[in-house]
């Protein structure tokens, strides 16, 4: 092989690769965005100045809901405060499916964090951590 023929074929090389490299950068999308969500747990309600005077809460440690039976009127705004250490999620029973009332399937909130909700119906409402479901407790509505 001659030295013309050589030095041909490596600029033909160059030539290539500097094509396929700036088409390669050409056709680069730019990353995707991230999307900013804002959290706000589901079920938790705005309460009236009514609400806010008939409001107790509940506090979730590492044994469980204190108090773990609580009995209240209608309209009465029940909150739960994690002071547990790790993330807690409050879910209707029966675990794992979460269907007696769905109101109550508050989902995950911090160590520190606390969510809400107003209870408009009487009743007996059974709920755990669905995190530690060993965990339970117990609205009564009058």
């Amino acid at each position: 092989m001659n030295s013309k023929m050589l030095v041909g074929i490596v600029i033909l090389v160059a030539v290539a690769g500097g094509v396929l490299l700036v088409s390669k950068s050409s056709n680069k999308q730019p990353p995707p965005q991230p999307i900013k969500q804002e959290s706000q747990p589901t079920g938790t309600a705005t309460p009236t100045n009514q609400e806010e005077t008939n409001g107790t809460t509940v506090t979730i440690s590492s044994s469980g809901f204190s108090p773990s039976t609580l009995t209240v009127k209608v309209g009465t705004k029940v909150t739960w405060v994690n002071k547990s250490g790790t993330i807690a999620n409050i879910s209707s029973v029966p675990h794992p499916v979460h269907t007696s009332y769905p109101p109550l399937n508050l989902g995950n909130f911090n160590d520190g964090e606390s969510v809400s909700l107003v209870f408009d119906k009487t009743g007996t409402y059974g709920y755990h951590n669905h995190l530690n479901p060993s965990q339970t407790g117990t609205v009564v509505v009058e």
